[in-house]
Parts: structure tokens; C-alpha cells; sequence
């Protein structure tokens, strides 16, 4: 099995459409599967607070752990899963597993707009900080769905040099699966955002670019948090420094996977 692990982000339920699409997105790049449950405890001043409440929060994230590792060997059995919990909040905790990683995978919860808040949160912190693709799952999402009549595999475009990761993992991810791919031109102004919506529909994935100019524009957090397929989003390295025969290219930043 190659090094590099697929991490997921949890909390006390277990998304049960995100480990299943990690499972097989683990099982099918023959990597090993960590679940991370980032466990922020609150302070209270209350007399035995912190023996109380503590070891209660950290049970039932070991449950939650229990729980989603079951669900991805229901999904690929043999797959190599571990379990962890580590204090912190989500983004430091999934920075710092993303150094081990080769793909970070986050689910949009549907909590309404606090959800929203807090998954585009987690984005902002993630996406540019991290040298791995990050997949956001929404809560909706249903692999068995139709395609429809849109290529299973979208890239929104903007032009930029860092959609090139995005390219090439689009590419990879279409040729793996023997799908169509298509692009949509990013040319900023209003109403971008409903238009990579209106393509992502029945698509399997929407893959997008990350650069200072485009990802932190209010457009693509926006997508990320709506699109009713998985979204991926790709940093410019170290994808964008591996030549088209595997080597590693000029400017190619060894961090990360």
C-alpha cells in the first residue's frame, strides 16, 4: 500500500456519505483511510468540570470513530482504516494531518446558515494552506445519482495558473475512471457562482483551482458550500510541478504528501 492517508474530518455523527466516498477514494488510490476527530473541549470554572465533561466528549468521539471506521469496511473490506482523536480545532488539527496526506476530506454538514459558516470556515482555513487536494462532500450528495447530461468530472477554470493542479487532477481522476471531463471558463463578474452550480449538477465532482486572486473572492466559497456534488479543491503545487512523465518540475515543493 503507497504512503499517504485519506483524512476526514468529524463530528460527534458520522457523515456517513463522506466515509463512504473517502473508503472508495482511498480503496481506489491503494491508500490507507485515517479518520480524525478534532475534539475542542470547552472551559468551565465549575468544580469538576474538566473530569466530567472531558473524558464524556472523548467517549463519545471514540464512539463516532468506531462507528465511521465500520461504515468504510463496509465500503472497501481490507482497507486499512485508523482511528484518531486529537484536541484541536478542525482547521489546525486537519493542517497538520494534511502534511502526512495525499487528500483531505471534509463534510458540509447542513446546519443551515451556522453550518455554512463554519464549513466555509474550515475552507477558507484549509484551501491555499495546505499543499493536498481538499474535498468538500455536501450533506445532500448521492453517488447512485444519474449523471445526467454534464461530464461526471467538471473543472471550473479562471485562466490563472493555479487551475493547472486543478487540470491535472480532473484529468487523472477522468482517465482512472474512464469518464468525460468538461471546463468551465471563470470569468469573473456576477452570477459565476450559479453557473458552476448549474454545470456541477449531476456531475460526480467539480474540481476548482486555488490561488490569493480567485479562492478568497467571495465566488468560489460560495460553490463550495451549495454544490450538491463533491468539490474539489486543488492547490497549484505540488501537483503543478510534476512533469507529464511523473517527475517533479522546476519550483515543485516537497511538503505535503
Amino acid at each position: 500500500m503507497a504512503c499517504g492517508v485519506v483524512v476526514v474530518g468529524l463530528g460527534f455523527e458520522p457523515d456517513e456519505r463522506v466515509v463512504r466516498w473517502a473508503a472508495r477514494e482511498a480503496r481506489d488510490r491503494d491508500l490507507g483511510l485515517r479518520l480524525v476527530h478534532a475534539l475542542v473541549l470547552p472551559v468551565g470554572h465549575h468544580p469538576g468540570w474538566g473530569l466530567v465533561v472531558a473524558p464524556a466528549l472523548r467517549g463519545r468521539a471514540r464512539q463516532t470513530l468506531q462507528t465511521a471506521a465500520a461504515i468504510a469496511r463496509d465500503v472497501a473490506p481490507g482497507l486499512e482504516v485508523e482511528a484518531t482523536t486529537i484536541r484541536g480545532g478542525p482547521v489546525p488539527v486537519l493542517r497538520d494531518q494534511a502534511r502526512r496526506a495525499e487528500l483531505v476530506v471534509v463534510g458540509s454538514d447542513g446546519l443551515g446558515p451556522v453550518g455554512d459558516r463554519l464549513i466555509g470556515g474550515v475552507v477558507r482555513g484549509l484551501a491555499g494552506h495546505v499543499d493536498v487536494p481538499l474535498v468538500v462532500v455536501p450533506a445532500g450528495y448521492d453517488p447512485a445519482a444519474p449523471h445526467g447530461d454534464h461530464a461526471p468530472v467538471l473543472v471550473g477554470d479562471d485562466g490563472t495558473a493555479g487551475c493547472t493542479g486543478a487540470w491535472r487532477f480532473a484529468a487523472d481522476r477522468a482517465a482512472r475512471r474512464g469518464t468525460a471531463m468538461a471546463a468551465v471558463r471563470v470569468t469573473g463578474g456576477h452570477h459565476v457562482d450559479r453557473a458552476l452550480l448549474d454545470r456541477a449538477r449531476g456531475a460526480e465532482v467539480l474540481v476548482l483551482g486555488v490561488d490569493d486572486g480567485w479562492f478568497h473572492h467571495h465566488v468560489t466559497p460560495d460553490v463550495v458550500r451549495h454544490a450538491v456534488c463533491p468539490v474539489v479543491v486543488v492547490p497549484p503545487t505540488p501537483l503543478a510541478g510534476v512533469g507529464a512523465d511523473g517527475a517533479a518540475g522546476p519550483g515543485h515543493r516537497t511538503g505535503g504528501a
